[in-house]
């Protein structure tokens, strides 16, 4: 079954449902313009919660313009059997339920807005229904139920380990991607841990969700971009409700709360739909140099003691990226967190991005024991201790504000240009101390590191792939990643020996 060649959603031509131009989503959206991060999040949750549900038992008679194809059948996202309306009704179809996308059981089964809301409750085959129970979404690698729709076992739950999960079909996985999402924020200020919900959610209005569940359904919200059915729906449920699913309405929105657009204004005025290399239109001109998301662990850096106890201050969290805090650690301490080499050659325009918190500052700016330090130096890790050779010069970044007895929330550093370092290799360093007088805290996640390449002319072709490329364009400049592709062809490729062509 594919949802964009054969289901056509019929709704009704009456005054109920509306269509897309009346309303102004830009004027819809207007109080979340210029937001970002959390504040963008938390502004869209002001716009679409507490929707004017239907009562739960009324649903049927709303599915009727919601889920309703051309022939009268059920569109069932949880399975291909076929299900057919006999006109309008609150009366179930006989072999089918109604689902929460989001299972009412993670807030404790209170009949609030949520447990009624058509964003993300829709008709459900009564087996695939039970089957899915109130199991998270994920992929599923060890199926104990396929009904050749949706899968239902096991798979990995980030950080929580192996755990059960239902698996939707690729056609619909990017629309339950985009309703958790809407769940997320539409309902932030619920509490969705209870029972298999700690494993998707978080007790916190953001990230809400859990790392790998952004990181996965954002995958998802790409690979299954929204379509016609999706935002006929959308039009249907606003109809009804009278609230709107943002997600729908922009599809790259979710990279602006949660991925790789953080740390940008949003635009309420622009459509944001991807772009043809699948970056959000902000970042279509620019390639990943480094990228970091220190709540899934911290890859290529290393962290080093240079004084206090022999155990490293800096720990790395699932729900709060790499975390340094000397307080149980002796309180003195010189801390650092390494990066990787940082091939600039041949780049410009090159932009440092991070997302941090810090605490028990009092009233003190957290700069004067916390530093984010550059050098051109890669040949020396960090200085030992009474070693002044090694060239680190500060960067310049927004600190949060200060906060006397718990952390602040994640802030952006703000855009740190590193073009004065084109062209050479560098390090970045993030330096902690700690004193018994000055034992503050820090808290790192979501890093990139993003450039352009120089404009320096194409060298020769070349037949082989060149080692550790930085950037990879096709012939007609449009950005593919820092990776070959698998097909055949020629390719523009930036790496530390310049700028060549490449025939694959």
């Amino acid at each position: 079954m594919n949802k964009r060649l054969t289901i056509t959603l019929v709704l009704a031509a009456c005054s109920v449902v509306l269509s897309a131009q009346s309303v102004s989503i830009a004027n819809y959206y207007s109080a979340a313009n210029g937001k970002k991060q959390a504040e963008l999040k938390t502004a869209l949750y002001h716009i679409i919660g507490s929707p004017n549900v239907m009562s739960y038992g009324s649903l049927w008679s709303g599915y009727y313009e919601t889920d309703r194809a051309d022939d009268n059948q059920v569109i069932d996202r949880y399975s291909y059997k076929k299900y057919y309306f006999s006109g309008k009704s609150t009366t179930a179809v006989s072999g089918m339920n109604k689902e929460h996308g989001v299972p009412n059981s993670w807030w404790g089964h209170t009949k609030n807005a949520a447990y009624s809301d058509l964003h993300h409750l829709m008709p459900s085959d009564s087996e695939a229904n039970n089957r899915k129970g109130n199991f998270g979404m994920g992929v599923v690698t060890s199926t104990t139920y396929n009904n050749g729709c949706i899968k239902v076992g096991k798979g990995s739950g980030g950080n929580n380990g192996t755990i059960q999960l239902w698996e939707p079909a690729d056609e619909w996985k990017g629309d339950f991607a985009r309703a958790y999402f809407y769940v997320a924020t539409a309902y932030e200020e619920l509490s969705m841990v209870q029972s298999e919900g700690a494993n998707s959610m978080q007790a916190n209005t953001y990230p809400k969700l859990q790392p790998w569940c952004t990181q996965l359904y954002r995958q998802w919200n790409k690979q299954d971009p929204v379509d016609d059915l999706e935002r006929k729906r959308n039009e249907a449920v606003y109809a009804i409700q009278g609230n709107r699913n943002p997600f729908v309405d922009y599809p790259t929105l979710a990279e602006y709360i949660w991925g790789d657009s953080t740390t940008v204004a949003f635009d309420v005025t622009k459509p944001h739909t991807w772009d043809g290399s699948g970056q959000t239109p902000e970042l279509s001109d620019s390639t990943v140099i480094l990228e970091s998301d220190f709540t899934q662990g911290y890859a290529n850096f290393e962290a080093y003691t240079i004084s206090g106890q022999s155990s490293s201050v800096w720990t790395q969290s699932s729900a709060y990226g790499m975390m340094a805090n000397a307080y149980s650690k002796g309180k003195t301490a010189d801390d650092w967190l390494l990066s990787p080499v940082i091939d600039l050659t041949g780049m410009t325009g090159a932009v440092l991005q991070f997302e941090h918190a810090t605490g028990y500052n009092a009233t003190s700016d957290a700069s004067e024991m916390m530093e984010v330090l550059i050098t051109a130096d890669v040949t020396t890790l960090v200085p030992s201790a009474g070693q002044t050779s090694v060239q680190w010069s500060p960067l310049t970044v927004h600190w949060p504000a200060q906060r006397s007895s718990s952390f602040t929330a994640f802030e952006s550093s703000g855009k740190v240009s590193l073009d004065s370092y084109a062209g050479q290799r560098v390090r970045i360093a993030f330096r902690y101390r700690a004193t018994d007088a000055k034992c503050w805290a820090w808290e790192i996640k979501h890093l990139s590191l993003r450039g352009k390449p120089s404009t320096i002319p194409v060298g020769i072709a070349a037949a082989v792939m060149p080692a550790v490329p930085q950037a990879v364009f096709d012939l007609q400049g449009r950005p593919l990643g820092n990776r070959l592709p698998q097909r055949s062809g020629t390719y523009i490729v930036v790496s530390g020996n310049g700028v060549m062509k490449v025939y694959k």
